[in-house]
């Protein structure tokens, strides 16, 4: 009996930990694909110095004012969502999407509601080309849904942070020989810098509870592609 007791402790004990641990994951995505974003821009105005005192005062003042409403958004989403079942994303603005939707919707909402941010290259897109194709959704759970999810937006970030020069976005999800695949492409600059970030991680992280691929690679001439891969489950046969 006692053995048994020990056991089950053990167990209900590893599967806080695990929630608590999951719990902590999807707060801090929601940190990094909001306030993170926009705290770097505020960074990125300081350091750069281009910009007058008289101008640079009102913008750091705006940015700041904006990264307080972000906050705020993610705290009253918070109290009111169920922390032991996540089956909504919040994006700001007041805007959640409901994960337990078809993905190829969800994803155009990602798309449509991460292009509207004030990221400096995305001043300069001229071609915008996406598809979001029906995917069956059998094998995907809540939280490998919201993973895709966020894996868009952060390369949608990426590019309007990062992508100097882009005139092109290409933002397809398809599929093609027995795998699905989410891919971002960009004719930007980009940066090039082997260090990965807490984002790319979690993408590889993604990528193995998927049994799928993950890279983030520089195109030949200019650009970059960015790009979540994984098997199509096929339905069974009946006999």
């Amino acid at each position: 009996m006692k053995i048994t007791a020990l056991y089950q402790y053990d167990q209900a004990l590893r599967s806080g930990i695990r929630a608590r641990e999951a719990l902590i994951e999807r707060i801090f995505a929601k940190i990094h694909n909001g306030p993170l974003q926009s705290l770097a821009k505020v960074l990125k105005i300081v350091r750069d110095k281009d910009l007058p005192m008289n101008d640079l005062l009102p913008e750091l003042e705006k940015e700041l004012e904006k990264l307080n409403h972000e906050l705020r958004g993610i705290y009253e989403f918070l109290q009111r969502e169920p922390i032991d079942e996540e089956t909504n994303l919040y994006l700001g603005k007041n805007l959640v999407l409901n994960l337990r939707d078809p993905l190829h919707e969800i994803l155009y909402q990602v798309y449509n509601s991460t292009l509207e941010r004030e990221f400096p290259c995305f001043k300069t897109i001229k071609v915008k080309i996406r598809a979001f194709e029906p995917l069956n959704e059998r094998a995907l759970n809540i939280e490998q849904k919201q993973g895709l999810c966020l894996f868009l937006e952060e390369a949608l970030c990426n590019v309007g942070k990062h992508a100097t020069g882009v005139t092109r976005l290409e933002v397809t999800c398809s599929s093609s020989e027995g795998w699905y695949t989410l891919s971002i492409i960009d004719d930007g600059l980009g940066v090039n810098s082997s260090r990965e970030g807490w984002g790319t991680q979690q993408f590889r992280n993604l990528a193995r509870k998927l049994k799928g691929k993950f890279r983030r690679v520089p195109l030949s001439l200019r650009g970059t592609l960015c790009e979540l891969s994984w098997p199509i489950v096929k339905k069974s046969s009946c006999f």
